[in-house]
């Protein structure tokens, strides 16, 4: 299990675990009441990220890809006021078959962690590994009060813009989720991307949010095959961010036969 963490601040947590991708206003609101909350606890907020999908580690990234980068969801969180942010990777390996306690014992060995925030329906493993009653029984046996939520939702059609995704058709996908698809500047300048080869189109931004693209022009940027997906070399002299508005599965003659309909411009 890989560990990288964002931002750490002392004392006690309350702990927050999930893939968090697509952002969303939901989810916006969901972290800024926990913080809230915790603070009126005298406690902080660490955010786990799974970055990747664990879901993504057995099906392969191109059959359900990120919507959102982790620089861009770790970005997302901070804007929200989260205090402390972990990012987790887990191999194919753990995936399969490990469960909570591999999770929990990891994130311990950043933070203290008061209490755990158990998602709706949420599990940290398959099987009995993973389960809420799991949770509940390693959780109790460190003193560690456990507490359940069902204040976030996912965004509707998820699995919709998912599909749009696969294909390539960015403009469809971002107006199912009212935003557009960030993507840091990597250290080597290039980076491989779980979509389909071809043309994108981006908007370059200093800061990842709408407003800042105001007096910038989109770039079209060709995105090559590569294994596991294409190969993005990120363009001369842009700033650090790209918001990817369209792709190829979206302009007219595209290899599936759909046309565009247009490209909404909302902000996420």
């Amino acid at each position: 299990m890989r560990e990288h963490v964002d931002a750490r601040t002392s004392g006690g947590h309350v702990v927050l675990v999930g893939v968090w991708d697509p952002v969303s206003d939901a989810q916006a609101a969901f972290f800024r009441d926990t913080v809230s909350a915790a603070e009126g606890k005298g406690l902080s907020v660490l955010v786990v990220t799974l970055d990747p999908d664990p879901v993504a580690i057995l099906r392969g990234p191109q059959t359900r890809p990120a919507f959102q980068d982790i620089e861009y969801r770790l970005w997302f969180q901070a804007q929200c006021g989260v205090q402390s942010r972990l990012v987790i990777g887990l191999s194919r390996w753990e995936v399969e078959q490990e469960g909570a306690s591999l999770i929990l014992n990891g994130l311990r060995r950043h933070v203290k962690v008061e209490e755990f925030l158990l998602g709706q329906g949420q599990s940290l493993g398959r099987g009995v590994r993973g389960s809420a009653s799991t949770i509940q029984k390693y959780c109790d046996r460190l003193g560690i009060r456990v507490a359940a939520t069902d204040r976030y939702r996912s965004p509707v059609r998820i699995n919709d813009a998912r599909d749009h995704l696969c294909k390539g058709e960015l403009s469809s996908a971002r107006k199912l989720l009212s935003q557009d698809f960030y993507c840091a500047r990597p250290e080597s300048g290039e980076r491989t991307m779980p979509w389909p080869a071809g043309t994108y189109t981006a908007l370059p931004l200093d800061v990842p949010m709408r407003q800042h693209a105001l007096e910038r022009a989109a770039v079209e940027l060709p995105l090559t095959p590569c294994p596991g997906g294409s190969r993005l070399r990120w363009p001369d002299d842009s700033p650090p961010w790209l918001a990817f508005v369209s792709g190829p599965g979206d302009r007219s003659g595209a290899p599936d036969g759909r046309r565009t309909k247009g490209m909404p411009w909302a902000a996420p």
